[in-house]
């Protein structure tokens, strides 16, 4: 059994986009750089995630800092105990 987990993370001006099988990192994306970092090792068969890997990244990137945006609205006026 294997597991595949996808993490998108951001900030009104960062973002951080991974992904990884069994808890090792597959690709990282660099957002600043724009392109896709294949973190895995040379002696492995690679995991392949296509020419648009990086715009697959920058539209989930969008909808994060979408969620970010109305999230932080509607919690703008809530007090800090309820």
């Amino acid at each position: 059994i294997h597991t595949d987990m996808q993490m998108i993370g951001c900030s009104e001006t960062e973002g951080a986009f991974d992904n990884s099988l069994d808890e090792e990192d597959v690709i990282v994306v660099d957002f600043i750089a724009e392109r896709v970092v294949d973190t895995q090792p040379s002696f492995v068969d690679h995991v392949s995630f296509g020419k648009d890997a990086f715009q697959v990244a920058m539209r989930n990137l969008i909808a994060c800092r979408i969620n970010l945006n109305i999230t932080q609205k509607a919690l703008k006026d809530q007090p800090l105990e309820s």
